[in-house]
This record gives structure tokens, C-alpha cells and sequence, in this order.
């Protein structure tokens, strides 16, 4: 199955500073972890309540696979697979934002 579309959380402030740098090395744990955790349409859904669901100001990023270098898709601890992006971020990648409002569903 080809995946066409990913996507990435991030915090308005993380949004605003990748916007003025024009790239981005990820939020504090992507770079901790050596790499920015990505989602696919199915998982964003269960990202959001499973890392974010205290957090507000939440942006989500809509990302073109086949423009991102070195994205790896690797098996998480509960055994799926999740798309890595082992570069940083160009604001060229981004095909599209909107704001995360609540308890929204996003797909």
C-alpha cells in the first residue's frame, strides 16, 4: 500500500519558529530520539490522544512523502509501523496546516 501523506503535531510556538527558520529538527523528544515522529492518516487520530491530549495550541502539519528525505517507516513499541523522518523538516514540505481545536477528530 502506498502512503502518500504524513503528518506531525506540533505546538503553535514550534509552527511559528519552523515558519521563521524555514526548516525544523523536530520538537524536544524527535530530537532526543534521534529522529521527527511522523503519522499516517489512520494513526494521527491515536497520536493525538496518546501524547497530546493535555496540550492546547496544537497545529497539524500535512507532509508529502515522496518530498522528505530519508523518511523510514519503523515498528513502534506497540508493534506498528510509524513513518521517521530522519532529516530535518523544510517549511518546502509542508503542504498544508490547521489549527487542532479541543477534543477534535481530525479524520
Amino acid at each position: 500500500m502506498r502512503i502518500d501523506y504524513v503528518y506531525k503535531i506540533c505546538t503553535k510556538k514550534e509552527w511559528y519558529n519552523f515558519k521563521q527558520k524555514k526548516f525544523w529538527n523536530g520538537s524536544n523528544k524527535d530530537i532526543e530520539d534521534g529522529y521527527i515522529h511522523l503519522s499516517n492518516r489512520a494513526q494521527i487520530n491515536q497520536t493525538l490522544k496518546r501524547y497530546f491530549s493535555n496540550e492546547k495550541n496544537l497545529i497539524l502539519l500535512t507532509l508529502k512523502t515522496n518530498t522528505l528525505k530519508n523518511l523510514i517507516w519503523e515498528k513502534s513499541s506497540n508493534g506498528e509501523n510509524f513513518p521517521h523522518l530522519y532529516s530535518n523538516l523544510k517549511l518546502e514540505n509542508v503542504l498544508d496546516n490547521k489549527e487542532i481545536t479541543g477534543d477534535q477528530r481530525l479524520f
